[in-house]
This record gives C-alpha cells, structure tokens and sequence, in this order.
C-alpha cells in the first residue's frame, strides 16, 4: 500500500469507529489526540469506552444498517474483529469515496493510522505504509524525547501574529529569514520558557526590524551553559539536546564525549576550547571573551562543558564574566563523573551500613599543580562512614593519598579508580590506600579518571576491575599458586 501522507480535519461530523471492544478503544484513543468527539457504532462498550462515553469524548450508534452513518464522515475505522463485517464496512467507506482503516487489513485500508507525536498544533505523523508498526512507535518515542513539550504555545502565539506580517512583508526571503530568527532566536525560546509576554515582546521587535528593512540587525543574544555529561551521548539531558539544537556557535571542551556533538545543527560554528592542566590551548580569558563577543553579535550561544558546569568545570567564572557583560545565561545541568562512574561500576556514593556523606574534591588547586585542603577536615572524614571522590587528580593522587594517612586514614582504605567513565574504553582499578601513596604509577592511571576513597569503594563492582597487591600479597599469591603447578605439571 502506497500512501501520502495529509492531514484532515475532523472537527466537523465526527469520525466513526465501528466496533465496542479493546482493538476500537485503542483506535479510538488514537483519533480522540485531534478530534473532539469519535461515534462508535456497536451493540455495547468496553469498560474503556464506556468511561470515555462518560466523559463525553465518545457517542455510541446503533451498529451499521446501511451507508448513512458512513456517508460525510472525515474517516472510518471498522475494528469489529469480525472479518466478513470489516469487509462490508470497507466496502461501503470506499464506493462513497470515504477514507476507510481496517487494523492488520491493509488489503482492505485507503488511510493507514500514523503514529503520532501530539504537542498541540504541532503535530508529527510517522507511517511505514502499515509495513513495521513497532518501528514506527520506536521512531515516535524519539521524537517525544526531541520535541519541546510548548511547541505547540510557540505555534499558536505564531499564528497570532501571521496576518500582521504577511500584511507588512512580501512573500520570499524577507519573510522566511524573520520566521527562522524568530523560531531559532530568543522570542522563540522565550514561548518555549512558558514567558509569552516576553516572547510577543520579541516577536514585535523581531517584526518592526525586519519592516524597516533592518534583517542583518541582531539584538544581543544569550549563552546556554550545557553540561555534557561523562562522555555517553545517552547521558544527555533532553534539555541539553534541545540547546545544541537551538545553537549558532558552539564552545566546547575537550572532555566533551563522541557522539555528543552530533547534535548540533550542521549550520552551527564549532569552536574547541579544550583546556588540561599545564597546557590552556584556550585561555580562561579568551574563552570568556569568545562567549561575550558572539552573544553580542546575536547569537545563541552554548558553552559546552564535560560533566556538570557547576562541578569543577569553572561555571561559576563564566557565569560571572556573562553577567559583568549583561549577557542573558541559562545553565543545563548535566551528570557529573563521579556520579556517572558510580553508577557504571554500581557503588553507591552513600549507604546506609558504609557511607552517610560524600564531598568532592579537585587533585589541584587554582593556579597550582598540588591539592589544596586546607579547607576541608581530612582527619574527621578518616573516622569512617564518608566516601572522598578526586577529580583531576591523576597526576597528584599519590600526595592526595599521602596527605589522607597523614590525617588519620587507615592504609587499608579501599581505591577505586574509574578512567573514562561511561565510555567505550572505561577502565578500573582497585587498590588499598597505603599502595597508591607508595606507588601510585602501579595504577597506570591516565585522564580523565575520578578516584573513590572509602569503604563503597571496597563494595562488589559490575564488571571487570584491575586490582594492583602489595609486595608481600602478590608474594603469598606467587607461594600459592606454584605449588599447584607443579602438582600438576
């Protein structure tokens, strides 16, 4: 079955669906997203469509004598699960030129039932000529998971002021490139914050500029602050999808995972402004100026940062440096390393028999190559019960360890250490305290890793960990083990 698709109106003579049980209800939920009332012709109703009668959705006819209750509808679905009925009932739906549905029927089908993303007057209709129906659901889940949940309030303040600018622009360019800097710009996004007084404020600016033959002009634009998350594209915050979308110009960091990036508009300017210790490609201070400049200019903005921005990630500074500039900022959270590696390797961060506290700390402190400390009370977290996590601490965790026995921590301190967290090549490794002060190169550790100290470090983890010994284990372990081969050889 080839099928185009269109959209009809049903706000007329309701549809008809023909049949009283489960596979009309289900037909009938589906026609009820966009049509006021649907009349079900059927001797009785399931307990579903009896509610919906109830509720006044739904207006039960007598079962089908003849073409009358057929003739004008919009579209009929015959779900009678009676094979010679459903045939009769397609029979006359086609002879009076009315489209006709019969669920798993094609044969006896001109319209196949789409599957539908409903946000208001928005809507978006899948269809694989009636060929993978569960495909089709596959694909609508994802559009619920990309579609902002107030395109529809976007569409309808829209539709507002549709006659004013097709009054005062001509048809062509002119008009489309002010509907794609409204949709793309802040008086689209301010619809989509649920602010239609500030959006119609826009919406007015946007069309008196584009009237006065201003296009090119620009007001100033805003930066989204997007936490990218571990690395895992699928770790992603929906907001954090929608802000890529949104993007002009996109400042990211080199800890930004694969695969994230390929969110973004294939328009959008790419900037990397990867930063690691001991070696700014990028200046804190350029990259504060890059985000000025470009939200000045008009533009949407995402300052794209791995993990949160919030944690570790200098979000404070730029926040800082936007609101010093008078530039509009958002922040979109996203999931930081430590909580992300936790739930890879599935320990909790806190336990009721092990840990009552978590506190993060940095492997350096500003401007600096060693920790700093001095802020925290190292000696009352070595009473136990408390789990520390290290970031960016690959090059200094053999000091932080050192530091941590010299504040009263037990040597037999359970290390996790997780590198790459969420991603392809994630690696772990496992040690006691004592060993990562004496050797911490045994741990073979490379960035980006987070490091857990505490007892859930100790707990069971999901996967594959490398465990390094002391001397005097892997000694017992060599004893053990080669009596046994020589018994066997």
């Amino acid at each position: 079955m080839r099928t185009f698709p269109v959209f009809l109106r049903v706000d007329g003579k309701p549809p008809l669906v023909a049949g009283g049980g489960d596979l009309a209800g289900v037909k009938a939920r589906l026609v009820l997203k966009r049509a006021p009332l649907v009349e079900i012709a059927a001797d009785r109703l399931d307990a579903e469509l009896s509610r919906l009668e109830a509720e006044g959705k739904v207006r039960r006819i007598e079962p089908m004598r003849g073409i009358d209750q057929i003739r004008g509808r919009p579209l009929v679905v015959s779900a009678t699960e009676d094979d010679d009925e459903d045939a009769r009932v397609s029979a006359i739906a086609r002879a009076l030129g009315v489209p006709v549905n019969v669920p798993d029927r094609p044969e006896l089908c001109t319209f196949a039932l789409a599957a539908i993303v409903d946000r208001d007057e928005v809507t978006v209709a899948i269809g694989t000529e009636g060929l993978a129906p569960v495909l089709a659901q596959r694909l609508r889940a994802g559009f619920e998971r990309e579609l902002h949940p107030r395109l529809g309030s976007l569409a309808r303040l829209a539709g507002t002021f549709r006659d004013r600018v097709a009054a005062q622009l001509p048809e062509g360019p002119a008009r489309r490139n002010l509907w794609d800097r409204i949709f793309g710009g802040p008086a689209g996004q301010a619809a989509l914050d649920g602010d239609e007084t500030e959006a119609g404020r826009l919406f007015d600016q946007e069309i008196d500029a584009a009237v006065a033959g201003e296009q090119e002009s620009k007001g100033v634009g805003r930066v989204l602050m997007v936490g990218g998350g571990p690395g895992d594209p699928d770790l992603l915050t929906l907001k954090a999808v929608r802000a890529l979308k949104a993007a002009d110009i996109i400042l990211y960091d080199g800890l930004v995972g694969e695969g994230v990036l390929e969110h973004a508009r294939r328009e959008a300017l790419l900037i990397p402004v990867a930063k690691a210790k001991g070696a700014h490609s990028v200046s804190q201070e350029n990259i504060n100026r890059l985000m000025v400049e470009h939200a000045k200019q008009g533009h949407t903005v995402v300052r794209l940062k791995g993990g949160d921005p919030f944690v570790f990630g200098r979000g404070g500074e730029e926040l800082d440096a936007l609101r010093e500039a008078g530039i509009a900022v958002e922040v979109v959270p996203g999931i930081t390393a430590a909580v992300a590696a936790a739930a890879s390797v599935q320990i909790p961060l806190t336990h009721r028999d092990h840990s009552h506290s978590v506190t993060f700390v940095s492997g350096h402190a500003a401007k600096s190559d060693r920790p700093d400390f001095d802020g925290i009370d190292l000696t009352a977290l070595a009473g136990g019960g408390n789990t520390l996590v290290l970031y960016m601490g690959v090059s200094t965790s053999g000091e932080v360890a050192g530091q941590l026995l010299a504040a009263g921590w037990s040597p037999e301190t359970p290390v996790l250490a997780v590198e790459n967290a969420t991603r392809s090549n994630e690696r772990r490794v496992a040690c006691r305290l004592s060993i990562l002060a004496r050797s911490p190169e045994r741990l073979q550790l490379a960035s980006p890793a987070v490091l857990f100290f505490g007892e859930v470090a100790g707990l069971e983890a999901e996967g594959l960990v490398d465990r390094v010994l002391d001397a005097p284990a892997l000694q017992g372990a060599f004893e053990e083990i080669m009596p046994r081969r020589a018994v066997n050889g």
